[in-house]
Order: C-alpha cells, then sequence, then structure tokens
C-alpha cells in the first residue's frame, strides 16, 4: 500500500458541519480524505478499489440501513490491524479494538487520526530495516 493510499480518510457523519470541518482539517493536513453523510454511500466508497480506504472515522448511529458499527465490520475486512474511530452516545470497548468516543470534539478525533497515521507510519518505516537486519544476520 502507498503511502498516499495509506493516508486515505473516510468520514461519515450525518452532521454536516461537523463531517466537513474534520474533512477540511485533515485535507490541510495533507491527507486525502472522502466524505460521506451515510454509511449507505461510505460502503460503496470502502468498495472503491481505484481509492482504497486507509483510516475511518464514523459516527455509530447514522441514517438508513448500515449503522456505523456495520460499516466499521465491513472496513475490518481489509484492514484487519487498523482501529475504527466510532463517535457513540458512550465510550465504550470494541471487540475489533477500535476507538469508541463518547460525542468527541473535530479536535479530538482530528487528534486520534494524527496520532493513529503517525504509529502506523513508524511502524511502517521500522519494518524495512528490521526486515535487512535480519537478512543481515541469517
Amino acid at each position: 500500500m502507498s503511502t498516499s493510499e495509506a493516508e486515505h480518510v473516510l468520514v461519515v457523519d450525518d452532521n454536516h458541519i461537523f463531517r466537513e470541518t474534520l474533512a477540511q482539517r485533515l485535507r490541510d493536513a495533507g491527507h486525502r480524505v472522502t466524505a460521506a453523510e451515510t454509511a449507505e454511500k461510505a460502503f460503496f466508497a470502502l468498495r472503491d478499489w481505484s481509492r482504497p480506504v486507509g483510516w475511518l472515522y464514523t459516527r455509530a448511529c447514522l441514517p438508513g440501513l448500515i449503522d456505523g458499527w456495520i460499516l466499521a465490520d465491513e472496513y475490518h475486512d481489509h484492514q484487519r490491524k487498523r482501529a475504527v474511530i466510532i463517535a457513540a452516545s458512550e465510550a465504550r470497548e470494541s471487540q475489533q479494538g477500535d476507538i469508541v468516543l463518547d460525542h468527541p470534539s473535530v479536535t479530538t478525533v482530528l487528534d486520534m487520526l494524527r496520532h493513529m497515521i503517525g504509529a502506523a507510519r513508524a511502524n511502517t518505516a521500522a519494518a524495512p530495516a528490521e526486515t535487512g537486519y535480519r537478512r543481515r544476520a541469517a
């Protein structure tokens, strides 16, 4: 996965102001962003293989037949090792290792995404060096 694919963020929120503010702040930080107001639209974005999604923020309760929990499950079918940030009515633990936040602010979600993306970059940068070391030692 290239760096641009790894930094493609899908933002799903039915609150127009929250969704667009978060999306714009992520774009300003250099990330590719797809914003969706429903999980159905987000579901299609997850299935668009020409633009793979690297990160997902979603609200748990969304209008329509698909909610944020189902969307997170779909995301995990292709991103097993990455957590989803889910905004819910109360913070709780997730069996998938997702981060469930109680009515977070845009700044809270942005900071959490920055932290997660930074940690993934650090792990990606360390992996080739570690692999090279094993080859020399063998």
